[in-house]
């Protein structure tokens, strides 16, 4: 047993260096990084769909906006699309930016109808073109400026209440530079 016990003390021994050498495992890597924690409370259900309802109507806005900067047969057109689309990317950038602080992530879609009003707008082209897509933004305006003048009355945040407020001065001068363009006067 002794002989036994000096081999097991000499091949432990002998594994030393070799156990010294080796390299301690990778340290498990860190899980993926996911969407910030929010930092603030849920938005109230009338904040989250206004929104919600914004963001679709950016996403509408810039969708038709895009078809105009090349589409637009006049080009005082073609520059008030290309204002127009910056003016809601940025909307749509900082909307966003708001509502994931309160743990909401907006989605990016339009409505079916808005979808169904941008797939007939790719198929016009001249002067129609620019007449309907004139009249898409004063109409789209109007409706804006109305949900953000009562969200500038309403919001339970003041971020949100803050934005609302600043954008609804913003959509009206937009709205007042569709008409001078020859819009429609929007229906309400």
């Amino acid at each position: 047993m002794k002989q036994y016990a000096v081999w097991f003390l000499c091949a432990s021994v002998s594994l030393l260096p070799v156990a010294a050498m080796a390299r301690p495992a990778p340290a498990p890597a860190p899980a993926a990084a996911t969407a910030a924690e929010p930092t603030l409370p849920p938005l109230t259900e009338s904040d989250s769909t206004f929104a919600e309802n914004v963001s679709a109507l950016n996403t509408f806005e810039m969708t038709i906006s895009k078809m105009a900067t090349t589409q637009a047969k006049r080009p005082k057109l073609q520059e008030f699309a290309e204002k127009s689309l910056k003016m809601h990317t940025t909307n749509q950038t900082t909307l966003a930016a708001m509502t994931l602080k309160h743990g909401l992530e907006l989605h990016k879609d339009m409505s079916p109808d808005e979808e169904q009003v941008a797939n007939d707008l790719k198929t016009q082209n001249g002067g129609k073109f620019d007449r309907t897509y004139l009249d898409l933004e004063a109409q789209a305006a109007s409706d804006a400026l109305a949900m953000f003048q009562n969200e500038a009355e309403s919001a339970s945040d003041p971020e949100l209440k803050a934005y609302a407020s600043s954008t609804a001065d913003t959509l009206q001068a937009h709205l007042k530079e569709a008409m001078k363009l020859g819009a429609n006067k929007p229906s309400r």
